[in-house]
């Protein structure tokens, strides 16, 4: 029997993986990681011990809130409310949870980094602060994670606006949708052009629309009460 997850390469002395979702039973999954969710918490830790089993030790998840904050934890740190988190001890999992937002891992010599990127995040700055934790962008390796995509996120001008008033070149990521103010967003092209824009040269990721494929995402705004999946990273010397 396959595991509820798959790895990634990082590159070297990293091991990182990005968890998955069979729908059933609804509405949560048979993997589902959030304890805020209204899931039943022993079954919710079972995962999390199964998901442990493969790092040797549990995963720190920060308590998400759509900031910018980025905590810096090892393996003695208590949960903090960040939607970053870096380490740059070995053997101490990191990771965020999404059902739609975008994560984003990051890899260089000696730190690693996880960032949950919804659109709120990434208007208002959390890659780049993220980013100021490595002194060599262009030696970051970067992970972009499956996301709701361009064809399902549609989002109201509230949303454009968060973006273009920073940077009116980042128009070209929002296509008319279906209102008169409706438009659709492309969170990941968002986030490639931010992270290029800081010097971050090695960029890959999964083309994975978590909203139209019911089969292995959770996705929020297709189910509403949904689990959670998570992208994890661990240096291992």
């Amino acid at each position: 029997m396959s595991e509820p997850w798959f790895e990634i390469d990082c590159g070297p002395k990293v091991v990182a993986l990005q968890t998955t979702s069979d729908p059933e039973p609804a509405p949560f999954g048979s993997f589902n990681l959030g304890l805020h969710v209204g899931d039943n918490e022993a079954s919710v830790l079972r995962n999390r011990e199964h998901l442990a089993s493969r790092f040797g030790c549990g995963v720190y998840f920060p308590e998400q809130v759509h900031g910018i904050k980025v905590a810096h934890v090892n393996r003695e740190s208590s949960v903090t409310s960040a939607d970053a988190v870096v380490t740059d001890q070995p053997n101490c999992p990191i990771g965020v949870m999404t059902a739609d937002c975008l994560p984003v891992l990051f890899a260089t010599q000696g730190l690693v980094g996880a960032a949950h990127a919804g659109w709120r995040g990434l208007g208002s700055g959390v890659l780049e602060n993220i980013l100021r934790e490595f002194p060599h962008p262009s030696r970051v390796q970067v992970w972009l994670g499956p996301c709701i995509g361009p064809d399902a996120f549609e989002v109201g001008p509230d949303v454009v606006d968060a973006f273009v008033f920073r940077n009116l070149a980042w128009a070209r990521y929002f296509e008319a949708g279906y209102g008169a103010d409706r438009s659709f967003a492309n969170l990941r092209g968002l986030a490639t052009d931010i992270l290029e824009n800081l010097g971050v040269m090695n960029i890959t990721g999964i083309d994975a629309c978590t909203y139209f494929d019911s089969n292995r995402w959770y996705s929020y705004r297709r189910s509403g009460v949904t689990g959670r999946m998570a992208s994890c990273i661990m240096l291992t010397e």
